[in-house]
């Protein structure tokens, strides 16, 4: 089907050409756009941390109208928010050294999301707001910074207060308190120390647990080494060193209450050289212990009784014995000794009476002719009589009165004397008589010391001297000059 032209068609209108003014004003503004893009949007938008790509932000961006004192202002806000963020920077990569999200991890969040926020305002244009954004993150996270700082001291309290109670239920404490702190501060010498111990704590609480399951049982020495081997795991352990130390000053103990039960042991059997050797041991352990000065005393005090008793017998034995002169003896050196002495004091009045009488009779016994001298016969006869006097008469005492008595009666006896002579010696018995010459003669002599003397013309004198003593002599006496000169 062919279609004829419209009449409104017939004579169509050509189009009307643009004019060249229009263009070159259209080309303008586009240069101006393009002027603006180049030089004025660099200073006012700076690279975020998170760039934004999109195209409405561009054109949005493009299409703001900045005036100069605004875009100083944004500049300023721009620079301080690059500033805080460079601070931002520093300490955020401080707490993440420090396990940050080991012990504060929400908050940490919290500033970081903060951060985000800021960047966002930074993206838009938003400087002040972002500004007060990063500051108030900043605060955060300083805050944080002096939390770990506290964080790690409590840490290092909590983990040396374990370590050092050493108990099964602590140590997961001491464990925790040092991962926090290595976390915290790793190269701390501190946090190190703390790390160290706690490796160590597992063996220290074995021993000191079986050091005190010992002493509970009175096994002191193996206690001792058990807290030994508990202090040399960690030498700085507190309650490992008092252990020890108890433990030493326990079995000082005991040894001192061993030395002192067996030095009184040994007092109580009267053996001096043992128990002062056990006490002198106890002293020195305590050597100011007043118990050690008081026993030794009591050493010295019992063996004085001892050695008392010992010679009070001694000297009793000699009285049975009636050796009193002997026990007199005795009594006087323990008088001196030790003049309190009542029973010495006592027997020394009876044995000084017995050992007087007792020298005075043996005395006359010893010399009977002394009787010769009447004073001399007369004390006999009153040492026979308190002799005889005595009740309790021993057999010596006996023995001596009979002889007393017998020599005093031989003293006045006399007794016939025969002489024999050559009957060519002149004889004289001095203070009797001159008896001259004679073969035999006999004189009736009482007892007592004679001299008889003989001279010859020719011959040496000689000098007989016989005793009488109240007996007939056995024999005659011969006095005769037979040396010639």
């Amino acid at each position: 089907m062919r279609f004829k032209p419209s009449p409104m068609n017939k004579h169509p209108v050509p189009p009307h050409p643009q004019p060249a003014n229009t263009q070159k004003i259209i080309i303008g503004i586009l240069l101006l756009v393009a002027g603006l893009v180049i030089l004025v949007l660099p200073n006012l938008v700076s690279k975020p941390w998170i760039a934004d790509t999109s195209e409405s932000a561009t054109i949005g961006a493009a299409k703001t109208m900045v005036t100069p004192s605004t875009a100083a202002e944004k500049t300023q806000y721009r620079q301080s928010s690059q500033t805080v963020l460079a601070t931002i920077i520093a300490v955020r990569d401080r707490l993440n050294s420090q396990g940050i999200e080991l012990w504060a991890d929400f908050e940490y969040r919290q500033a970081m999301a903060l951060i985000e926020l800021g960047d966002e305002q930074y993206i838009q244009g938003n400087y002040g707001a972002s500004l007060e954004t990063y500051k108030q993150s900043l605060g955060q996270l300083s805050n944080l910074e002096q939390l770990g700082q506290a964080r790690l001291a409590q840490a290092l309290t909590d983990g040396l207060n374990a370590i050092e109670n050493a108990s099964p239920a602590d140590l997961s404490i001491a464990e925790d308190a040092a991962q926090l702190a290595v976390a915290i501060a790793p190269n701390s010498s501190q946090t190190q120390n703390l790390a160290q111990r706690t490796a160590l704590l597992p063996q220290v609480i074995e021993r000191l647990q079986a050091g005190d399951r010992l002493l509970a049982s009175k096994q002191f020495e193996a206690a001792r080494r058990a807290y030994q081997q508990a202090a040399n795991q960690d030498g700085q352990h507190l309650k490992a060193s008092a252990a020890l130390d108890s433990i030493e000053k326990t079995i000082i103990g005991e040894r001192f209450r061993d030395y002192m039960s067996a030095g009184f042991k040994a007092l109580d059997q009267d053996k001096f050289v043992a128990a002062n050797q056990a006490f002198n041991n106890a002293g020195s352990l305590y050597n100011s212990d007043p118990a050690v000065a008081k026993a030794l005393s009591q050493v010295r005090t019992r063996r004085s009784q001892v050695a008392v008793s010992l010679k009070m017998e001694e000297a009793i034995g000699y009285e049975k014995k009636e050796l009193w002169s002997t026990a007199l003896e005795i009594y006087q050196s323990l008088l001196l000794t030790d003049p309190s002495l009542t029973e010495a004091k006592i027997r020394i009045i009876s044995v000084s009476v017995r050992a007087n009488l007792d020298n005075q009779i043996n005395g006359i016994l010893a010399d009977p002719l002394k009787l010769a001298s009447s004073r001399v016969y007369r004390e006999a006869q009153k040492l026979l009589q308190d002799a005889m006097s005595i009740n309790m008469q021993g057999p010596l005492l006996s023995r001596q009165i009979t002889d007393l008595d017998t020599v005093l009666r031989q003293s006045r006896t006399a007794v016939k004397v025969v002489l024999q002579s050559d009957n060519l010696t002149d004889v004289t018995l001095f203070r009797v008589k001159q008896l001259g010459t004679f073969e035999r003669t006999s004189v009736t002599l009482k007892p007592g010391r004679y001299v008889a003397a003989g001279k010859r013309l020719g011959f040496k004198d000689v000098r007989i001297e016989f005793t009488i003593t109240g007996q007939p002599l056995p024999a005659p006496i011969l006095v005769s000059c037979t040396d010639a000169i």
